[in-house]
């Protein structure tokens, strides 16, 4: 059986997603100060405490389900999610890619300009959205498919122009969840910075290719992958490239791993006869199993 497995970003999280997180990466959040029992939506927000939790969950929801499954033939992250398709991939163990979420989220938090964050432009055409997030001092950030887009800036900047794209025909915008300019030249100095941090691990073989969110380009090797993750921190993403390369690929099934289901309905949409799901759709670890062993 052909597996493609999805690793989600931000967005998606709730506080129950917490009970999820094995007790290993519960004690390693413990030592960073991060009290699961007390983060609530609001906390959930916040780089320093989201990035670490989601990584924790993906990656004890993995160690409990790879024993069962197919090996990958491919991995690729949203955003933050490509640290967890590193991470499955070999790159670095669970426990230091918890922390190294935590160093990315805090020099992100650093680089970013006061105020920031996240705009999702549905139903326009790509140059009208570059234009009117130009002119408010926005840049597009993520191209998830045709006529979808995640603009990132200055908050007044967004603010400013959500009117101006309802007004040329957006069919939808939605705030997203998220505080800081992500995959922006705005943060720059922190994909600097990660990059040196990174620099310092050594290169491993990986079990599977891990694509890279900015191109889909496959990163065979851990240093390939993890120059990757610098890069795509201050660079925009082009996530409808990575679901093409994974249709390209011929998966038989496609595994969302993360809170949310969002990157499978965005899978759905663009091959809509590839049975693809999400964890979070499933009641348990069995059932989500069985859902792929019956593709086999």
């Amino acid at each position: 059986m052909r597996l493609a497995i999805l690793f989600s970003g931000q967005g998606g999280q709730r506080p129950e997603h917490g009970q999820q997180i094995g007790a290993e990466l519960r004690q390693a959040l413990a030592d960073a100060a991060i009290d699961i029992a007390a983060v609530d939506p609001e906390k959930l927000a916040k780089n320093s405490i989201a990035q670490p939790f989601i990584f924790a969950q993906q990656m004890t929801l993995w160690s409990r389900l790879q024993a069962d499954l197919p090996r990958p033939i491919c991995a690729a992250g949203y955003s933050l999610g490509e640290m967890a398709a590193c991470s499955a991939a070999g790159v670095f163990s669970a426990v230091e890619g918890l922390h190294l979420c935590i160093e990315r989220a805090w020099l992100m938090d650093q680089a970013a300009p006061d105020d920031s964050g996240m705009l999702a432009v549905l139903g326009l055409d790509e140059t009208v959205v570059a234009n009117l997030a130009a002119e408010f001092g926005l840049s597009i950030a993520i191209r998830n498919a045709p006529r979808h887009y995640v603009v990132a800036g200055p908050r007044a900047g967004i603010d400013a122009a959500a009117p101006r794209l309802e007004a040329a025909g957006a069919a939808r915008l939605v705030h997203l969840a998220v505080h800081t300019p992500s995959h922006t030249v705005l943060l720059a100095a922190a994909a600097v910075n990660f990059e040196k941090r990174l620099n310092l691990l050594p290169d491993r073989r990986l079990a599977f290719p891990v694509l890279s969110a900015i191109d889909a380009t496959p990163a065979r090797s851990g240093r390939a992958a993890l120059n990757a993750l610098a890069r795509q921190i201050c660079t925009p993403l082009d996530w409808a490239a990575c679901l093409q390369t994974v249709l390209e690929m011929q998966p038989d099934v496609v595994l969302e791993i993360g809170p949310g289901n969002a990157l499978a309905r965005l899978f759905a949409e663009l091959a809509p006869n590839v049975p693809v799901r999400a964890c979070d759709d499933f009641r348990s670890n069995d059932g989500i199993v069985s859902w792929v062993r019956s593709h086999n």
